[in-house]
C-alpha cells in the first residue's frame, strides 16, 4: 500500500508495507536491555482468589501485571516532562503522526581526542559522538521539524539487549547538541541510552538545551518544547543513511516517558 505525505517541506511518497522497526523487544523471561542500574522489566501471573491468570495453570485466560521503567528497560520516548517540575506528558506532547526523517550513521570517538566539551563532569576517556562527525553526516541540512535518528558504528545486534550501566555508554558532546538543536530537529533518536553522560552528577545539560530549559532549572521558560527523544533504539544495517520518513508509536500514558515503538519508511518514487 502506497501514500503521499505532504509536508511543508515538500511531498514524499512512501510505502506502508516497508516499514523497520526500531524499537528493541522487550522479553520479560529472556534478553533485555538495562541502563542506569534500573532493575530489569518483568511480569507475572495475576491471581486473585481462585482465578489464575495463566492458562498453562488451568486458567481460562492469560493475564500479567507488568513491572517497568521506561528510561532504563529499552526503547522509550520522552519530553520535557522528564527534566522540569510541572508534570508534562509525553503522551501530550507527541501529536506528529509522521515526520520526515533522516538517518545518519557516526563513529564516536574517546571526547579527550576531540577538541569538544561537556558541561559536567565527564572523564577523557568517554566515548562521544561529537558535532564534527554530525557535520559530516548531516552536511549543513536544515531539519527544522524533523526527525533525526543516529546509528552509532560499530553496530552489533548485541545492543538490542546490552547492558549499559555502570560503563558510562556513549553520548553527545556540549557541541554536537547545539548542532543539532539549530538544526532545527524535533523527535532526536540515538542506540545508546541517554544524549547525556550517564553519571553526570545530575546536570543533564544536553536535555536541557534540546528541550530549551535553562541549565540548572527545572523550569521552561514559557511553553514546553514540542521535542521528543527517543533512545535504546536499534538501526537494523539494512537501513540505509539518508531520506526517508518516521512514526512514533506510543501508550497514552500520563507520564514524562513512555515505552515506544518507532518505524521508518523509505521513500519511493
Amino acid at each position: 500500500m502506497k501514500a503521499t505525505l505532504h509536508f511543508v517541506s515538500g511531498d514524499v511518497k512512501i510505502d506502508l508495507e516497508s516499514g523497520v522497526d526500531l524499537s528493541t523487544r522487550l522479553e520479560f523471561e529472556g534478553q533485555q536491555p538495562s541502563a542506569f542500574g534500573l532493575p530489569r522489566a518483568w511480569s507475572e501471573t495475576f491471581r486473585a482468589g481462585g482465578f489464575v491468570g495463566d492458562t498453562r495453570l488451568g486458567g481460562g485466560v492469560n493475564c500479567e501485571t507488568v513491572t517497568l521503567n521506561p528510561h532504563g528497560n529499552g526503547t522509550h520516548t520522552e519530553c520535557v516532562g522528564h527534566i522540569v517540575d510541572e508534570r508534562v506528558y509525553v503522551s501530550d506532547i507527541l501529536q506528529d503522526v509522521f515526520s520526515k526523517a533522516l538517518v545518519i550513521s557516526v563513529h564516536p570517538e574517546p571526547i579527550g581526542t576531540t577538541n569538544e566539551n561537556y558541561e559536567a563532569q565527564h572523564a577523557d576517556d568517554d566515548i562521544v559522538v561529537t558535532a564534527k562527525s554530525l557535520a559530516t553526516a548531516i552536511n549543513q541540512a536544515d531539519l527544522s521539524g524533523w526527525a533525526l535518528i543516529i546509528r552509532t558504528l560499530p553496530n552489533p545486534e548485541s545492543k538490542r539487549h546490552a547492558h549499559f550501566s555502570g560503563h558510562q555508554p556513549t553520548y553527545f558532546t556540549r557541541e554536537a547538541m547545539a548542532l543539532i538543536y539549530q538544526a532545527g530537529v524535533k523527535h532526536l533518536l540515538v542506540d545508546f541510552p541517554s544524549v547525556d553522560r550517564e553519571d553526570d552528577g545530575g546536570l543533564l545539560p544536553n536535555h536541557h538545551v534540546f528541550w530549551d530549559v535553562p541549565a540548572g532549572t527545572h523550569a521552561f521558560l514559557n511553553v514546553p518544547s514540542s521535542n521528543t527523544i527517543t533512545e535504546m533504539i536499534y538501526v537494523p544495517d539494512s537501513v540505509v543513511d539518508g531520506v526517508g520518513v518516521l512514526t512514533i508509536q506510543i501508550p497514552d500514558f500520563a507520564m514524562d516517558a513512555a515505552p515506544s515503538r518507532p518505524r521508518y519508511f523509505k521513500t519511493t518514487l
